[in-house]
């Protein structure tokens, strides 16, 4: 790197000094800064960085307009002779007054896929740039401009200090499991939902054109990957060492010396099925959990009791994004429901690549945690847990094949049969899918049809308005019964 007058480049502190001047100003300040003399190039610079779909970031232009050196792809820390990792990144508020997440996963360096990866993690140009990061955080508010985003913190921090300690060992393990991965040849099976802490997210415009070959496997292409923090487990940071208000959940993992020889999915699960083969009524004896509670989520509750949490959220599954949903098993081994997931906002699933979709977001980054009872004469009996993702190959051929399907549906307009008591239409049906379906997703159902209102339920909050101006019932994907039996480990089914 060149030297500055402006900071020394060998010392993280007076980096961190200069950065904080940029508190407080926009990106487009920084650029006028730079252009002082040039009003032209100012306002095509100015063009090119508001476009999101530019080639260049608004982590580049801190870089080059600011901090005065040009953006890379070096696998060495952006100072290297300060070991510093510079990251510019958005933050969001949440509806919850004074709270706030990650705006997106943080993406720390490239996986390659013409050379051997390293094998130590110690040693890995990965742990150089997590040593010392410097934290460049931006309010992304919807409806500005990218270039009138605001700067409002710029610090230090570490992930390989004292405080990450316990945290560093999961990101390890979730290193040392995408490498196998990728030494095996099956960098293509890879998928965020993989690993807890660490992800191997796509790179590229879009992840087709991605596609290069493996080093490890010159016949099956595999997209260009690279590794990641989570979006959960940046909001953790940011809450920590940002905000510092820091929700404190519960830990499963109290002893942080417990994950030394294990990981910490099989720590989980050896934990919880100790539980084996008791039934709901004993454990609710056991664990403190009313009998009396009826609610929907009941079982969930028993979930995290049986994991000595004493609420429905774990600080390590909060981090990691991962998802507890409990199973119920009938005694033929089959399950009456399907699995529900976030509605969605048709016009917005209409314009969305398959790629960028909020589904493929969903399935490809979450980890789910099964946690199954099976139905007896007198009582459900837990059966065991198990971890799962979806597979890429799953996910990347039928799903998007049925994501397709369902938002060509959407786009050309939703045809309804309004001639029966329950009104009908034409989105593919369960029946026709294989892995997941579009129905409802409101507890009653309403419509507005070329005028006419159907159903009892509220228009707005049930509701939601299809790209050709017809309002229908909030809908959702959901998981097929038959997929998820189909997922589940044979041991559950005996």
């Amino acid at each position: 790197m060149e030297e500055t007058n402006l900071y020394d480049v060998t010392d993280p502190i007076d980096i961190e000094r200069y950065s904080k001047e940029l508190i407080g100003k926009t990106f487009k300040q920084v650029l006028a800064e730079h252009y002082t003399d040039n009003e032209f190039v100012f306002e095509e610079k100015v063009e090119y960085y508001t476009n999101p779909r530019g080639k260049g970031s608004l982590g580049n232009l801190i870089e080059k307009y600011y901090f005065g050196y040009e953006p890379n792809s070096s696998p060495e820390p952006d100072f290297p002779e300060a070991g510093v990792e510079l990251k510019v990144t958005p933050y969001e508020a949440l509806k919850k007054k004074g709270k706030f997440k990650a705006g997106e996963r943080l993406v720390i360096s490239m996986i390659p896929n013409d050379k051997e990866v390293e094998d130590e993690f110690n040693s890995s140009h990965l742990i150089r740039k997590l040593n010392l990061i410097l934290l460049v955080l931006y309010l992304r508010e919807k409806g500005e401009k990218r270039v009138d985003f605001k700067i409002d913190y710029a610090k230090l921090f570490s992930i390989t200090g004292n405080a990450c300690k316990e945290d560093l060992l999961i990101i390890e393990s979730d290193y040392n499991k995408i490498i196998s991965k990728i030494k095996q040849g099956k960098a293509h099976e890879l998928s965020e939902g993989d690993t807890v802490y660490l992800g191997a997210c796509t790179k590229g415009a879009t992840a087709e054109k991605s596609l290069k070959p493996q080093f490890y496997n010159s016949e099956v292409p595999a997209k260009r990957r690279a590794f990641c923090l989570k979006q959960g487990y940046v909001t953790y940071l940011l809450n920590k060492y940002i905000f510092e208000d820091i929700d404190t959940y519960d830990k499963i993992v109290k002893n942080p010396d417990k994950l030394q020889n294990t990981n910490f999915e099989t720590y989980v699960l050896e934990k919880i099925n100790k539980c084996i083969g008791r039934t709901e009524s004993e454990l609710r004896r056991t664990f403190g959990v009313e009998e009396k509670n009826h609610a929907k989520n009941r079982y969930s509750q028993l979930a995290f009791a049986m994991l000595g949490v004493k609420s429905n959220k774990a600080e390590e599954f909060e981090k990691a994004n991962i998802v507890v949903k409990t199973i119920r098993l009938r005694e033929n081994n089959t399950i009456k429901e399907s699995m529900s997931f976030p509605s969605m906002t048709f016009k917005q699933f209409a314009k969305e690549s398959w790629s960028d979709s909020v589904a493929y977001d969903y399935f490809s980054e979450t980890k789910f945690l099964f946690v199954v009872f099976k139905n007896t004469e007198k009582d459900y009996i837990f059966q065991g847990a198990q971890f799962w993702n979806m597979p890429i190959s799953d996910l990347d051929t039928i799903g998007k094949k049925e994501w397709l399907e369902a938002q060509t549906t959407i786009r050309e307009g939703v045809k309804f049969n309004t001639d029966t008591d329950k009104i009908k239409n034409n989105l593919p049906k369960q029946s026709k899918t294989k892995i997941f379906h579009m129905r409802p997703h409101a507890d009653r159902s309403a419509y507005i049809i070329n005028g006419v209102k159907y159903g009892n339920g509220d228009i707005g909050k049930d509701t939601d308005v299809l790209p050709n101006g017809d309002v229908m019932t909030k809908q959702s994907f959901w998981l097929n019964n038959s997929y998820i039996l189909s997922v589940l480990d044979s041991k559950f089914k005996q």
